[in-house]
């Protein structure tokens, strides 16, 4: 194993992935603490009529970069970008631009994914397996390759109660070569028809074909110094890139978001399970360290998980989000942050049309009677009521992800060759964490200015508000019993 620093030593890096939420903050992440990196390259396409070039030009401006534009400006010209697209043959890569990238490349972090629950089995299959074959195949061109790590996810094995820090062969049994010829030809309508014969245990498209992914980087770990780090659900940041930085409303972070809004009053879930959420920061930082320990012949796995090291219940972080939503409150506050949790699908979906339609519906009448230029919530209330069913398998069912990797941390921390990193997890404090994050999701998501007094006479109004709706509907009940 290399000593100290000198896995990035002048190395060039491919991260894919590099604009969504992982990978932003871990190219970031590279730039602040390891200067000595010579280059990264990223992936860009063209998306909403907004070219490659454009889009990197809007990229560098990202507010991600604050601290390296005001302290190390001249390190965000180490990045440089390929226009190309993942799901494409070659990346879309013209043959100057992948000469140039299997020449120098020496670490890969391969983080792009679908990371939608509800995505079709054909577009999941081609960026979460199909795009992860093809890049593999196009390592055996990289001359100087000596690092590939490949971002998973801590639920690609959910048929299993104990995961630990290993391959597990899929369920029902996959062949993955014979996988992905049949995503080349079998015609996509017909393929999505299959997904719910297919798919096992998995409950939907991402954790299937990410488990897929998995057997595919396996078959490659005698050609290939490779490591996998499995993240469990990814939250804001603790302390870097800045204390509650998100920039996205995948997974939890946006139903965190609509708890603090009002918009949600109903989850289906099991208030007493582990809820596993990991901030981002720990996962880029796992990523960093867990490239050190890539081997040929073997293939290391981290469980990027909380649940064994500082576990917390989904009712403690339901509990924490409405405190703090309630201290902090946003301006687009539309009914006071109160919810339950229940596991009965029935009286969960009476609480949803009870305490999400109707309120909504009242709304939406006031906005239009009012002529008001406000959004609509009807819509809204129907898209977070998808987004909470499609992560109910998650909030009704508990996994124990068992992870050693954290006591290889330790000691590569302790011994002086990651001194700028950290994987405190048992320090972390949730309390003040849901605070950050709450504060984040006004800051980064909602974009507004924070101060702590901001916003305090609206979530008055809301609260009086939401005990006279109560009053008012009880008496109304007891007038139509009696």
């Amino acid at each position: 194993m290399e000593a100290q620093l000198d896995i990035y030593k002048d190395a060039v890096v491919f991260i894919t992935g590099a604009t969504g939420f992982v990978g932003k903050a871990l190219l970031e992440k590279l730039l602040w603490s390891f200067p000595q990196i010579k280059r990264i390259y990223m992936l860009i396409r063209a998306k909403a009529g907004v070219s490659p070039e454009q889009r990197f030009q809007n990229f560098l401006q990202n507010g991600i970069f604050q601290r390296l534009r005001t302290e190390y400006p001249e390190r965000l010209q180490k990045i440089s970008y390929f226009a190309g697209n993942i799901e494409d043959d070659n990346f879309g890569l013209n043959e100057r631009n992948r000469g140039e990238l299997c020449a120098q490349v020496n670490i890969i972090f391969h983080s792009a994914a679908t990371v939608r629950f509800n995505e079709c089995l054909n577009v999941a299959a081609r960026v979460n397996s199909v795009a992860t074959f093809n890049l593999l195949e196009m390592c055996r061109d990289m001359r100087e390759l000596r690092r590939f790590l490949y971002v998973s996810t801590a639920y690609c094995n959910p048929g299993r109660k104990y995961v630990d820090e290993c391959i597990y062969p899929t369920l029902p049994p996959v062949d993955w070569q014979q996988f992905l010829s049949c995503t080349r030809k079998i015609p996509e309508e017909y393929l999505n028809r299959l997904a719910d014969y297919i798919k096992g245990p998995h409950v939907n498209t991402y954790t299937f074909t990410k488990s897929i992914a998995e057997q595919i980087v396996n078959s490659y770990r005698h050609l290939i110094p490779i490591v996998i780090v499995r993240p469990s659900i990814v939250t804001a940041a603790y302390r870097e890139p800045y204390p509650g930085w998100i920039d996205n409303i995948q997974a939890i972070s946006g139903i965190m978001m609509e708890i603090g809004k009002g918009g949600i009053s109903s989850i289906l879930g099991d208030k007493d399970l582990i809820c596993d959420i990991i901030p981002v920061d720990f996962v880029v930082n796992a990523m960093i360290m867990m490239v050190h320990k890539a081997e040929l012949g073997s293939i290391s796995i981290c469980n990027a998980t909380s649940g064994v090291t500082n576990p917390i219940s989904w009712q403690r972080l339901g509990d924490l989000t409405m405190k703090w939503a309630r201290i902090y409150p946003t301006k687009r506050m539309i009914m006071f942050p109160n919810f339950k949790y229940r596991r009965g699908a029935l009286r969960h979906e009476l609480a949803v049309w009870m305490l999400h339609f109707v309120p909504a519906l009242f709304m939406d009448v006031r906005t239009l009677l009012l002529g008001s230029k406000q959004r609509f919530v009807t819509p809204i209330a129907k898209k977070f009521r998808q987004a909470c069913l499609a992560g109910s398998f998650f909030s009704l069912n508990e996994w124990i992800f068992k992870n050693r990797s954290r006591l290889y941390f330790k000691h590569l921390i302790d011994n002086g060759t990651f001194p700028m990193l950290y994987w405190n997890l048992e320090e972390l404090n949730y309390d003040d964490y849901v605070r950050r994050h709450m504060i984040g999701i006004n800051k980064y998501l909602h974009r507004e200015k924070f101060t702590v007094d901001a916003n305090k006479m609206q979530v008055t109004r809301i609260y009086w508000f939401w005990i006279f709706a109560h009053l008012c509907f009880y008496m109304l009940l007891v007038y139509v019993l009696l």
